[in-house]
């Protein structure tokens, strides 16, 4: 009895020790399978970056993007699965027999160079990536030695160029390149959360399809169009043309990748003049009513300032941004003095870069030194170059009650703080001039009724070589709407426009331009939910002699 109990216990202590070493034995190897696919994925993750040209000899990792949606949530891009083919050259027993198979299954590629592809040491080769269904089924059929399909993605932009611009687009290997995509390539990448933008894809289709028309009429070389919430500084679309297909891979510099919006440096030319406008009245000692003398052309050294179609005559404030008068802008410059007028600048961020999500960003150009005549010039728009993005940021800080907002592309629920940049009575005021410029001035065809629309336009000459071109022009329009409480900015640019006969011979900016922004502003406005007002036009100049 005693024998057969001690047998138990010697029994079940053996069995226990078995177990553990059994348990222990499961557990070693575990660690090491754990260990194996850690140095695995580690080196997937170093040589992944090598491109095909150097010889990775790694499967490279698949990595998951997330989607990018405009303000509704309505999908910009995207990544798709799709399965791509590769070699291991090792295991290919004939390479001509091989070549000839793929090329076969896959017709636009071309044998010799897959024969070339196969004779490679490498253990690892891309032989087609993103193969369609049927591709993929045709290389199957061919049962070809040494050739694997790994899963893949494919990057995807549902409205082809419509947003192209500020979707920029991703390489063969999903990493951004250009644009939202470039900008937030990290977070696009470690993040499943959608990334959300500011502009909204019903918007965009209708300044894209505007700005197009317009380019059409005026047999324009390109354009470009930027609408704005005044106050927020989001940007609700944003249009540069030509434009391209970012679901196609092709060439990064080519002219059509070039966004105007952001990347050009332009001289504004008399839209300008409402800087110059707001200079004045900020300077607390002009008012809208103050009067100079228009009468001659003025003389600066060796230049001489003239009107275009001048009226002769002295004119107020009122009347020199009304009339666009370059004599009369000058003399405002003259008599503020140009270290104020570039204090001014400086203030209200004429000077310094502005830019919003996109790494295509231009920084202004202005004179150094900044002299009497750089000062009268640049009055009136010329000498002083810049971006729409700047143009209308920095317009739309005027009339925002004098509040700057940093321009985005991301949705902001709310406005945020901003800084101010000229009084709100220089604010007020602004508005009421830019107002009386469509109703009164030179700009009556940006004229939308109902909606009170506010703006200037501009024409300048294009340089080529430090030289300027008497007959290639950039034309443009800044405006906003509705002047009683300015909700959205619009500013429209024009590359090398025409005369037709519709313009009757003009190709200047109130000719082309500003009925651009008026066509942009009457398809928009009830879309941002604007509607046609039902008050009466309001008398702003007795707003404006009551404020002074």
């Amino acid at each position: 009895m005693h024998t057969g109990y001690g047998n138990n216990i010697y029994s079940l202590s053996r069995s226990l020790k078995v177990a553990k070493q059994r348990t222990l034995f499961a557990i070693s190897v575990f660690l090491l399978l754990f260990a194996s696919l850690v140095v695995r994925l580690a080196q997937v993750m170093v040589f992944n970056d090598k491109d095909e040209k150097h010889g990775s000899n790694f499967i490279p990792l698949v990595i998951s993007r997330a989607d990018v949606t405009d303000r509704n949530g309505v999908i910009i891009a995207t990544s798709l699965p799709t399965v791509s083919l590769y070699a291991c050259p090792h295991e290919i027993i004939n390479v001509e027999e091989a070549a000839e198979k793929i090329s076969a299954a896959l017709t636009d590629l071309n044998k010799a160079d897959i024969v070339k592809k196969l004779s490679s040491e490498r253990k690892f080769l891309w032989i087609k990536r993103n193969l369609s269904p049927t591709q993929e089924q045709n290389v199957l059929n061919q049962g070809i030695p040494g050739m694997h399909f790994l899963k893949t993605e494919r990057r995807v932009y549902p409205d082809a160029n419509l947003l192209a611009h500020v979707i920029g687009g991703t390489d063969i290997d999903n990493v951004g390149i250009a644009g939202i995509e470039k900008t937030f390539d990290e977070s696009l990448r470690e993040s499943s959360e959608p990334i959300v933008l500011s502009v909204d894809a019903k918007i965009q289709y209708a300044v894209h399809d505007e700005l197009q028309k317009s380019i059409e009429e005026f047999r324009a070389v390109g354009g470009a169009a930027v609408v704005m919430k005044i106050s927020t500084g989001e940007i609700i679309s944003l249009v540069s043309l030509p434009d391209f297909n970012p679901n196609k891979n092709s060439d990064p510099h080519a002219k059509e990748r070039f966004n105007m919006v952001t990347s050009s440096a332009v001289e504004p030319g008399s839209s300008a003049k409402i800087f110059n406008t707001a200079l004045a009245l900020e300077s607390g000692r002009i008012t809208p009513f103050t009067v100079y003398d228009a009468r001659f052309p003025l003389s600066i050294g060796k230049f001489k300032i003239h009107d275009f179609r001048g009226l002769g005559k002295f004119l107020s404030v009122e009347e020199i941004l009304k009339y666009s008068s370059n004599i009369g802008s000058a003399k405002i410059a003259l008599d503020v003095g140009r270290d104020a007028q570039k204090k001014f600048f400086k203030k209200i961020g004429l000077l310094d870069i502005v830019s919003c999500e996109l790494s295509e960003t231009q920084r202004p150009l202005y004179p150094a030194p900044w002299t009497e005549i750089s000062s009268v010039t640049i009055s009136f728009g010329h000498g002083i170059a810049l971006s729409p993005l700047h143009m209308i940021t920095v317009v739309s800080a005027i009339i925002n009650d004098g509040i700057l907002c940093t321009p985005t592309l991301l949705k902001r629920e709310i406005s945020t703080p901003g800084q101010r940049i000229v009084s709100k009575k220089t604010s007020d005021l602004m508005k009421a001039l830019m107002r009386i410029n469509v109703t009164e001035g030179r700009n009556k065809y940006a004229d939308v009724p109902g909606y009170f629309v506010g703006g200037k336009s501009g024409t300048a000459e294009k340089q080529k070589h430090g030289r300027y071109l008497k007959n290639s022009n950039y034309t443009g329009f800044i405006g906003a709407f509705p002047m009683t409480d300015p909700k959205y900015s619009v500013y429209v640019l024009l590359d090398e426009p025409q005369s037709t006969a519709k313009t009757h011979g003009y190709r200047t900016a109130g000719w082309n331009a500003a009925p651009t922004g008026a066509r942009i502003i009457k398809r928009i406005a009830t879309m941002l939910g604007i509607v046609v007002s039902s008050t009466p036009e309001p008398d702003w100049k007795s707003i404006m002699r009551n404020m002074i």
